[in-house]
């Protein structure tokens, strides 16, 4: 067979391969960068409170004393603004708490959400011996609890390692005196107080706080 036989051969392209052609090299250099910076970014945030959103202290806004009030207007701006002012506590704002910690469960109404998270307009539980939502605040709730005829099932998070003494007594303070609730306010001294009574001990329950407080 002589080599015009092969013509056809000859002429055809060869096959084509696969992986023949190497990744460009800033590829793999992209891919050590960004391991590089995700290990460094872990690494840098070991040991940091897992918070999210805004972890600041609402304060709450000094009234401006620049005009004298007379007595028969303050006597008509005591009615509107008693429970704003009941809500702040060591100049920290309890509603901004609430909004920022406990609304998204309890809701801003307090109303809470049907079979999931108990209402706190109305609670006796709330409304109780301050040292009782206190002591949920602080520690944490799990377990069963009646609350209006309801009976609800989960955990509330304790806030002690969030919160401050006075941030506690703002937020309570707030949540006892709104949506139509009359109850005292709560002072930092009391939740401080508690601390000293409990330390760091775990989540109650409500028997467990009906056995410690008493019946609320």
């Amino acid at each position: 067979m002589n080599e015009h036989d092969q013509r056809a051969q000859f002429r055809e392209a060869p096959e084509p391969e696969e992986g023949t052609r190497a990744a460009p090299k800033f590829v793999f250099a992209w891919i050590a960068i960004l391991i590089v910076w995700g290990v460094g970014y872990y690494a840098w945030q070991i040991g940091k409170p897992m918070l999210g959103g805004d972890s600041r202290t609402p304060v709450a806004t000094e009234p401006s004393t620049s005009e004298p009030e007379s007595s028969n207007t303050a006597a008509s701006e005591d009615a509107g603004a008693s429970s704003t002012a009941s809500a702040e506590v060591a100049g920290v704002d309890g509603k901004a708490l609430f909004s920022a910690h406990c609304s998204s469960c309890h809701q801003a109404t307090g109303q809470g959400i049907p079979g999931a998270f108990p209402p706190l307009t109305g609670s006796k539980w709330l409304q109780a011996d301050p040292n009782i939502p206190i002591a949920i605040v602080h520690d944490g709730l799990q377990g069963e609890i009646e609350v209006a005829g309801n009976t609800f099932q989960g955990m509330m998070p304790p806030l002690g390692g969030q919160l401050s003494d006075a941030e506690i007594a703002a937020v309570l303070t707030y949540a006892r005196s709104e949506w139509g609730n009359t109850a005292s306010e709560v002072s930092p001294e009391a939740v401080a107080k508690h601390k000293e009574r409990f330390g760091d001990r775990g989540s109650w329950s409500a028997k467990e706080l009906t056995e410690v407080f008493g019946e609320h």
